[in-house]
């Protein structure tokens, strides 16, 4: 049921004005020129919604975080060095023994 509020009148003048507007613009929607500029316009839009949404993206992460993370270069230069000198095949194979007698000692029982 229809409020008086909610009813609208229109004089003569402003209907013929919107009739006009309405044609106006099923005229340009008949264009194929206003129809790929209007695409156009849309895929506009849609790239700078989704680069405005990669920078928000973006400004989550902590960068200077990232920035204090270990470059390849400096993980190279942590591999080259040592704290203890190399140890021989034999040394190797000793201590893999020991640990696998411990392994078989210890870690059944646990």
């Amino acid at each position: 049921m229809a409020d008086e509020h909610d009813v609208v009148v229109l004089t003569r003048s402003e209907y013929a004005a919107l009739y006009t507007d309405a044609a106006t613009w099923r005229e340009l929607w008949a264009s194929e020129h206003v129809r790929d500029l209007l695409a156009e316009w849309r895929e506009w839009r849609e790239r700078r919604d989704l680069s405005a949404s990669t920078a928000d993206m973006a400004a989550l992460v902590d960068w200077r975080a990232v920035a204090a993370a270990p470059t390849y270069a400096e993980l190279q230069r942590r591999r080259n060095t040592f704290d203890s000198p190399p140890r021989t095949p034999e040394q190797i194979r000793a201590q893999a023994r020991w640990s696998w007698r411990v392994f078989m000692t210890q870690g059944r029982a646990a």
